[in-house]
């Protein structure tokens, strides 16, 4: 060996050459035919109140700020109803989107995204479907047994009789 100790060649091993870095992925290009409809829909409103406001002005760089506040409003009122997990997660598209375009305002992005984790949470807890008829009685039995009915509707569906 040549002046190099066992300690320096463990430390070498150790730390690997760098490679050179592989081709950087290519860049996604936006393709607005392939975004979701709701979102379209949104952007469509927004495009339609900034134009009918700029339809009444003379273009400055000042009616284009209020027809840009005009419109974020009707951007925010086109947003679909969180009302299904297929809404839920079109009003969180729209709402990434309205961010992105400052058309949702930071101020409300918090809100808003907040208002869209409780309605998904609140579908996730709704009670699922119960089986509200009871079975048949065994024979001989003057009422059903407590784990073939609910309890809370034996009352109204069965009537034991009294002999």
């Amino acid at each position: 060996m040549t002046g190099t100790s066992a300690t320096a060649l463990t430390v070498i091993e150790a730390f690997p050459v760098p490679q050179p870095a592989a081709a950087p992925a290519p860049r996604l290009k936006p393709d607005p035919t392939r975004a979701r409809p709701a979102v379209r829909r949104c952007c469509a409103a927004w495009q339609r109140a900034f134009n009918a406001y700029m339809e009444d002005c003379e273009g400055t760089s000042t009616d284009r700020v209020f027809a840009a506040n005009e419109a974020d409003k009707t951007y925010c009122n086109a947003m679909p109803l969180l009302s299904s997990y297929e809404s839920i997660r079109d009003f969180i598209a729209c709402t990434a989107h309205g961010i992105l375009i400052g058309a949702i305002p930071p101020q409300k992005s918090g809100h808003i995204l907040y208002a869209a984790q409780v309605a998904l949470t609140s579908l996730q807890c709704e009670p699922k479907p119960r089986n509200l008829a009871c079975p048949p009685p065994p024979p001989g039995a003057s009422f059903p047994s407590r784990s073939s009915c609910n309890p809370l509707r034996m009352n109204i569906l069965w009537v034991p009789t009294i002999e």
